[in-house]
């Protein structure tokens, strides 16, 4: 999938990159389609299961324990509200669960599904069905063609056609994400011509514009819904299939130009800080204030974290309010996953080789669901803390570990005056659009020649002793589809105004402005480093402290861009001793 003419610089700073990077997301691996059956633990009094209800009551539980119905009479549609309450399980336990994502109309039977049937000592998943719940899912879960290992396209004997979703799992859990926040009911979607409808249509639309391909982080698929840019983080390991995964420069991509996306979202690393779990608990906020996450999760490798690799919408957590500490407090994830129920079979009513709108419909049929997961705070072996998904299950690997979420706010427009663009062109298809990127500091006493053939694990320094060279290391990307060269600059110059402040009293030590002078192609990022404390050939002493240097690009914006407001200013931090 990687043809771009200039792949092999950007492949190569993907290798530099990726391994200062914990948690990315593409859908290599995937959770089991359904928890494993396991023995229901039999509550005090009596067994629920025992006394099946109808399938016209509110809750009906299969023979195994771990699925259960939600019989709500609840429509799909837009219109979801948030839960923050107390439920006491069969056990005698009490919990809390933070929660967005249901109707009024099965709020009841939710917190009496998990009343039942949740069970904080179970290794295994409670699964919920419900026709309201908000779960894109893909058609396929699996390649057409398993066996091709190839990473040539021109050698791969996969039918495109016949596999075009198993790795848009990303898609899957950004449709749901939007869908239910409400913002994609507010965009018309151009292939039907009418406002959004369901997830289900949020996912078609994704799927029809964008080839089967992992995008490693739902800001590059919200921008491209909003702002017709598709750009990936050089930290992320798909930066390399941006040239090819859209057609470039469709002035019809974005469908609301001027809203500047990219700051929609949060993200949270619970790799560097696994205390940031406690964000789901906004999920359970009141009226407008709660949110929906989109959470990466991904393998262990001989115990080992390794990388994220499966997308999936994260909508809620179960707390122990009593609990004294995080690693005891969070109990449950709740999880909606684009693979469940994602196998073709015979309820599809498809033929062997189903069109694309065969396959539309077969997914929009399919069951709605949640999976409530377990989680486990532990650590991995090189004494790494992490969450273990308890009951989910990558490439036969045992649990699967939590790397990150993904928080995006409910629809307001407030959050769309603030990061309303009125000065850009907002056409990234005619336009460059630059934004500053990675900053790391090294203290070698030349310039790094080679930006993409270092590793930032053996070359970063944040400590330095009094008289050692300090060098400022960062990236310039350009989203936009359109090379910044001496052509599109005619006589204006694209800068990058730095400056370096002492953190205890504020005062500024040093600061100039740099100017980019080499091309910077469309899709792609540069490097570039500037020597902090060099006079000349003359390294100055700086005094012991802490200091925070400022990146600021394109501040007087003299340089033409598509968007202007995601040239946010850029921080890093270093000490001298």
């Amino acid at each position: 999938m990687m043809k771009n003419k200039r792949i092999k610089r950007i492949l190569t700073l993907i290798a530099v990159l990726l391994i200062a990077v914990f948690s990315v997301t593409a859908c290599g691996g995937r959770p089991a389609d359904a928890p494993r059956e396991t023995k229901q633990n039999e509550p005090e009094e009596s067994n629920p299961q025992d006394e099946a209800k109808d399938d016209d009551s509110t809750i009906t539980a299969d023979a195994e324990a771990h699925t259960v119905h939600l019989n709500s009479k609840a429509s799909r549609g837009p219109g979801y509200v948030s839960v923050n309450e107390t439920f006491t399980n069969q056990k005698g336990n009490s919990y809390q669960i933070f929660m967005f994502g249901l109707k009024e109309e099965n709020r009841d039977a939710m917190l009496e599904a998990l009343s039942l049937y949740y069970d904080a000592e179970s290794t295994e998943g409670l699964t919920i069905y419900d026709d309201a719940f908000a779960d894109a899912e893909k058609y396929d879960d699996e390649e057409a063609d398993p066996d091709n290992d190839s990473d040539d396209d021109s050698d791969d004997d996969s039918d495109e056609d016949l596999d075009n979703d198993s790795d848009q799992c990303w898609a899957g859990a950004v449709a749901d994400m939007l869908w239910v926040t409400g913002w994609a009911e507010k965009l018309q979607n151009p292939i039907t011509g009418s406002a959004f409808s369901s997830e289900d249509d949020v996912f078609r639309y994704y799927n029809r514009k964008i080839s089967n391909y992992g995008v490693d982080h739902p800001s590059t698929a919200v921008d491209y819904l909003f702002m017709g840019e598709f750009y990936m983080p050089p930290s992320d390991s798909g930066a390399g299939a941006i040239a090819n995964v859209l057609d470039p420069g469709n002035p019809d991509d974005g469908l609301m130009k001027q809203f500047v996306s990219s700051y929609l979202m949060n993200s949270y690393d619970l790799i560097a800080d696994p205390d940031q779990i406690s964000a789901l608990e906004h999920c359970g906020q009141e009226g407008s204030d709660a949110t929906d996450f989109q959470a990466s999760i991904g393998t262990l490798t001989e115990g080992e974290l390794v990388a994220s690799e499966h997308a999936v919408s994260a909508i809620g957590v179960i707390t122990d309010p009593n609990a004294g500490n995080s690693g005891d407090r969070y109990k449950a994830i709740l999880i909606v996953d684009p693979d469940n129920d994602a196998k073709p079979s015979e309820a599809d009513g498809v033929g062997e080789n189903p069109t694309l709108e065969q396959r539309d419909a077969a997914k929009e049929a399919r069951p709605n669901s949640v999976t409530v997961y377990n989680l486990k705070y532990t650590e991995d072996t090189n004494n790494t803390p992490y969450w273990l998904i308890e009951g989910a299950h990558m490439d036969e690997e045992e649990g699967a570990a939590l790397y990150s979420l993904t928080e995006i706010p409910q629809y307001h427009e407030d959050i769309i005056a603030e990061y309303t663009e009125t000065e850009g062109t907002q056409a990234a298809y005619n336009s460059v659009d630059m934004t500053p990127e990675l900053l790391f500091t090294t203290s070698e006493t030349e310039a790094i020649d080679d930006f993409f053939g270092i590793s930032l694990d053996d070359v970063t320094v944040t400590d330095f002793s009094s008289g050692d060279a300090i060098n400022l290391n960062f990236f310039i990307a350009n989203r936009g589809d359109v090379v910044l060269n001496e052509d599109y600059l005619g006589d204006k110059r694209l800068s990058v105004d730095w400056s370096v402040v002492r953190d205890d009293d504020g005062s500024a030590v040093a600061g100039d402005t740099f100017i980019i002078e080499d091309h910077i192609y469309d899709g792609e990022t540069n490097g570039y480093l500037i020597n902090l404390n060099q006079n000349g050939e003359k390294v100055e002493a700086w005094d012991p402290g802490d200091y925070t240097v400022t990146l600021d690009l394109n501040a007087d914006r003299s340089v033409p861009e598509a968007y202007f407001l995601n040239n946010q200013k850029k921080e890093y931090h270093f000490t001298v001793e």
